[in-house]
């Protein structure tokens, strides 16, 4: 057997944990809260300017110290020292320059606004929920993440043309971290892993100014404080409204709490206080002001969705077999509207697909596969990672250089 079939293998076993048998989710009817796509003549003048705020700021202090990081000529030395740097209980690696070292022990501690309770109902939540929550993370908010063209081209600018495979390993990667049973504790990733991302995110802005020509009248700051609100909002707020798909109804209180733990998540990697609301209400609100303002698709991004759809469709078989299915569930998950301005196909396996997952989903226990646990979920999102990245683990360092530059 070959190392890529070997590689397709574990795909394959990984995707089938993700989609799971059985589910905790009750069989109410899905509702709907997401307000629908506004036009940005709907939007608030005053949301507006704010969000057009929100475009201009990064990350002031992480950049900072990853600037004096490459100015120094020591990415590749922090890279190093910062490899095994995994758990909240290992202290900050020893050998780092000043400035960052600093800023990294700065990162080791929750806002003052975050509510105990809320977290433990919204982690509760996402344990109960982990294969429906890293399922619709892998097929719907990765390639929703491309409708936004100034963060689009911060990725084609990192990791090239082709697709986006790392984008699904390393989301991948962040997902499973959470799904750890205490991960603010010392033996979680919580302050550990969104610490790296921001560094990873730092050296994309540096590298995107110093070698990529970055337009900044066009396109505001790289990877700005309104990119990560519109992720952030694909993580919460959308992922929330579309596990409805997956036979997952939380009640409001669960959501809100689950949406708090999140934005925790969000201050964590950077996100300013005033970015992301403190409601749900109020974040489907923002979100809806984000998708009417600044969301569309380019010819470029369809591309790239396309491609990383085969890509990982190549993994599980050939390509002519694997990518109509493929293509069928990212498009239920997305819906007609998106999928079409991506320009994915449409194929028989349409019709069967949005059966097939409510009933994994939300079919009983008779006959089928137990449901996972989390602790299985994430053994099947780093196998995913895995196959996602040529076998290899993901290690959340700083890139180095741009695509075009290796």
């Amino acid at each position: 057997m070959t190392r890529r079939h070997l590689l397709g293998t574990a795909a394959i076993a990984g995707a089938t944990t993700l989609l799971g048998a059985g589910t905790t989710a009750s069989a109410r009817p899905a509702r709907s809260t997401a307000p629908s796509r506004a036009t940005d003549t709907e939007v608030d003048p005053q949301e507006k300017a704010h969000l057009e705020g929100l475009k201009e700021l990064a990350d002031p202090p992480s950049d900072k110290a990853v600037a004096d990081v490459f100015e120094r000529g020591q990415g590749a030395a922090v890279n190093e020292a910062l490899h095994g740097w995994n758990t909240n209980g290992q202290a900050v690696p020893g050998g780092l320059p000043a400035k960052l070292r600093d800023f990294l022990e700065t990162t080791r501690q929750l806002p003052a606004w975050a509510d105990p309770e809320a977290m433990s109902a919204g982690h509760r939540f996402a344990l109960a929920n982990a294969q429906q929550i890293s399922f619709a993370a892998v097929l719907d908010v990765t390639p929703e993440r491309m409708r936004y063209p100034a963060a689009a081209a911060a990725i084609y600018g990192i990791e090239g043309p082709h697709d986006n495979k790392q984008g699904f390993a390393k989301a991948l990667r962040a997902v499973g971290d959470m799904l750890h049973k205490d991960p603010y504790g010392p033996a979680g990733s919580g302050f550990v892993t969104p610490a790296r991302v921001r560094l990873a995110h730092s050296a994309v802005r540096y590298l995107l100014h110093t070698e990529g020509g970055w337009d900044t009248a066009k396109w505001g700051a790289p990877l700005s404080q309104l990119d990560m609100l519109a992720e952030g909002s694909l993580f919460t707020s959308y992922l929330i409204d579309h596990l409805d798909k997956l036979g997952v109804h939380p009640g409001e209180r669960e959501a809100e709490a689950y949406f708090h733990e999140c934005r925790v998540g969000g201050h964590l990697l950077g996100m300013s206080d005033e970015g992301m609301p403190f409601t749900l209400a109020a974040a489907r609100k923002r979100a809806a002001a984000v998708d009417a303002l600044h969301a569309r698709v380019t010819p470029r991004s369809a591309t790239y969705v396309k491609a990383t759809v085969e890509y990982f469709s190549s993994l599980a078989g050939p390509k002519e077999i694997t990518v109509p299915p493929a293509t069928a569930l990212v498009r239920y998950m997305i819906g007609d509207t998106d999928a079409d301005a991506f320009d994915l196909a449409r194929s028989t396996w349409d019709a069967v697909v949005p059966t097939a997952v409510r009933g994994f989903f939300t079919g009983t226990q008779a006959g089928g596969l137990p449901t996972p646990s989390a602790t299985m979920t994430r053994i099947a999102t780093q196998m995913v990672q895995r196959a996602m990245n040529d076998g290899k683990e993901i290690d959340l360092t700083m890139p180095l250089h741009l695509y075009g530059h290796r």
